[in-house]
């Protein structure tokens, strides 16, 4: 079996954007097997000699390195460390890897876990770092290609995401779920085919490009703040305000591919995707379901920001939202919620429909002013009758002042006691009726 892993990662902006190739390639005895007309090791060697040529050929900055396992040692020694790097990553090192390839008779073991552990150090620099491993057979070192993921996502490189074979049974398939996504190639040609499409997406930049979707599916979402995080070390990646450029499209990002992120776009409430995977290479189309709509509250009456807010809440949680101050839009996802309109009384708009693409708006009354004017000190408590029972909404100590309280239209019960004269018997009550930006006075 014949097997192909391509390992990348692009540089962050502003950091070291030179592309640097590493070959990792398998020099095992089982190299040496007849395989359709040749063997696997005559194979891979002309194919690795003419990649890479055609690579310093198009483009002389591209860094280029050579590591061996399994070539050192016969396979009787069964030597578990043979791992060595043949040609460092450097420029202009196609003429000496494929020089070095001529010398080597493939003859040992095959140390996969091993020799990516040391291929992750043969790396100098952060930059748009790739290893393209080549090999006929699974570990048989009884290491861990999992867990050598750890060691090259600490250098900034990935296992992912290509996994080329030949003649692997289910079983053996299977084993490389962790690394990256399996493809088989049945012959030489379909060999060559996979390596070609490995090595474009080590060279080619890595785009993203950030649907928000409305109701109907449609990108037309934006200007909403972006974060991507690393979704392993929840450490935050990148930071981006969505817009759409001149065709009325999202922006393409250049975005490093290492690893998988969890994006949230920070409407109100936010919107998450999680465990995002970047194709290497290629131009990645990536949706967040964000139909979004906006709430109007309007003050009737009222002109210019108000000092009165409301609290939107998730019905289903309780959770606050957002806080909005009345005579302000404020954009939400579509949706149901509940509204907590904080006037006097406390305003209660249950499990409303915050419709998408459209203004959603709200009107609320305006309140009238109850002008309370103690002649005395007084215990004042203003009490509002909902749901068929009193409920108070106001109180305070008044010693010869007067009070100007908001009060939404209705009927309310004034509750006063005389704090010079402290007996029951003293209590008194008045029923007021309160209207729209009307003032009514109440002397006690």
């Amino acid at each position: 079996m014949l097997l192909v892993l391509l390992c990348c990662s692009i540089a962050a902006f502003g950091q070291d954007d030179t592309r640097r190739i590493l070959i990792l390639l398998d020099g095992s005895g089982s190299m040496m097997d007849n395989w359709k007309g040749t063997n696997k090791w005559l194979l891979a060697k002309d194919l690795v000699s003419q990649t890479i040529d055609s690579i310093q050929r198009s483009d002389p900055s591209v860094e280029i390195g050579l590591r061996v396992f399994g070539h050192q040692s016969p396979r009787a020694l069964k030597d578990c460390k043979d791992s060595k790097l043949e040609v460092p990553i450097g420029k202009n090192t196609a003429a000496g890897i494929i020089e070095r390839l001529e010398s080597i008779t493939p003859q040992g073991h095959t140390p996969i876990a091993y020799s990516l552990f040391l291929a992750a150090g043969d790396f100098t620099s952060q930059g748009i770092n790739s290893i393209i491993l080549i090999t006929d057979g699974i570990e048989n070192c009884e290491g861990d290609p999992c867990a050598s993921t750890s060691a090259l996502t600490d250098k900034r490189i990935t296992l992912k995401p290509f996994i080329i074979g030949i003649g692997i049974d289910a079983a053996e398939k299977n084993m490389f779920d962790c690394v990256g996504t399996y493809y088989d190639a049945t012959d030489s040609i379909q060999f060559k085919n996979a390596m070609d499409v490995v090595v474009s997406q080590a060279l080619n930049n890595t785009t993203a490009q950030i649907n928000l979707l409305d109701a109907f599916g449609q990108p037309t979402q934006t200007n909403v703040e972006l974060t991507l995080y690393d979704a392993f070390s929840g450490v935050v990646r990148y930071h981006f305000v969505h817009s759409l450029n001149a065709k009325n499209e999202p922006d393409t990002l250049l975005i490093d591919p290492l690893g998988k992120y969890d994006i949230v776009a920070h409407t109100t409430p936010p919107v998450a995707r999680k465990g995002v995977e970047l194709l290497p290479g290629r131009h990645n189309i990536i949706g967040l379901n964000t139909p979004q709509g906006d709430l109007q509250l309007y003050e009737k009456g009222k002109f210019g920001l108000s000092e009165k807010q409301c609290i939107v809440r998730n019905p289903s949680t309780g959770e606050i939202v957002y806080v909005q101050n009345l005579n302000t839009t404020h954009t939400y996802i579509s949706g149901n919620y509940d509204l907590e309109v904080l006037t006097l009384p406390v305003l209660f708009i249950e499990d409303y429909d915050m419709r998408p693409s459209v203004v959603n708006k709200v009107d609320i009354d305006q309140s009238g002013i109850l002008s309370i004017n103690a002649t005395d000190n007084m215990q004042v408590t203003i009490l509002y009758q909902r749901n068929g029972k009193l409920e108070k909404i106001w109180e305070s100590g008044l010693n010869k002042e007067i009070a100007s309280i908001e009060l939404l239209p209705g009927e309310y019960t004034v509750v006063y006691r005389s704090n010079t004269r402290k007996s029951t018997e003293n209590t008194r009550e008045k029923i007021v009726q309160m209207k729209s930006g009307k003032t009514y006075v109440l002397k006690i």
